[in-house]
């Protein structure tokens, strides 16, 4: 009964931010090209927040963008992961294999988000 009460007073403060996280996602698309046009090392920062989002939206890790996680999942063996570094590497070779050593990266991916 106690952690039903946490998971509903959670859900409700995510609820009571959603004012907030709309905002903030609509602001980033404006901004993002404002940067790629103005401050280009900003706009890749910015690509980088989106894409650690998109990849903490698919249920992967906080801090680990889809380019790690699709190396990782390609080291695994798995389909998925060599659909989309293949796909990388055509636009940027070695893509995944940089994704794979980045600084920011190097995330045990066994550990629960």
């Amino acid at each position: 009964m106690v952690r039903m009460l946490a998971h509903i007073k959670q859900s409700l403060i995510l609820l009571a931010l959603s004012p907030l996280v709309i905002g903030g996602l609509v602001l980033s698309i404006p901004g993002y090209l404002f940067h790629a046009i103005v401050n280009p090392r900003r706009g890749w920062k910015t690509a980088l927040a989106v894409d650690d989002l998109g990849n903490v939206v698919a249920n992967g890790h906080l801090g680990q963008t889809i380019s790690s996680r699709a190396a990782h999942a390609t080291v695994a063996g798995k389909a998925w992961g060599k659909i989309v570094c293949g796909a990388l590497d055509t636009v940027n070779p070695g893509h995944c294999k940089k994704a794979l050593t980045a600084h920011d990266q190097n995330l045990n991916v066994e550990d629960k988000p």
